[in-house]
């Protein structure tokens, strides 16, 4: 192959790639917000009137049992999730389902 030919299809080569480069960045909102949790452990107490435990550490995610204000909990996992609220992972313990509490219903012992 000619010298003249590699350097154009070098050339078209990299163009393509900065094309899709630049399509995979823009496919990324840059308001997306990592999902970050945390292996620690500890007590947690309920102070909202009643709080939902949830399969996920959404809102969305669906209610397994819910807790009422002065209830202890044990956690073993805190997550932050892409909205950025705070969530613990509640366990069996204190005779609570298996799931997630907001950090709003709670507070650390």
């Amino acid at each position: 192959m000619r010298a003249s030919a590699v350097r154009r299809l070098s050339t078209l080569a990299a163009g393509v790639g900065l094309t899709l480069s630049a399509a995979f960045t823009a496919a990324t909102p840059a308001s997306a917000a990592a999902i970050t949790c945390r292996e620690a452990g500890g007590s947690l107490y309920v102070t909202a009137t009643s709080a939902p435990v949830r399969t996920t550490y959404y809102q969305t995610g669906r209610v397994v049992d819910t807790v009422h204000r002065g209830d202890r909990l044990n956690f073993t996992k805190s997550c932050t999730n892409s909205k950025g609220n705070l969530w613990y992972w509640v366990d069996k313990t204190y005779g609570v389902h298996d799931g997630w509490i907001y950090s709003g219903n709670a507070a650390r012992i």
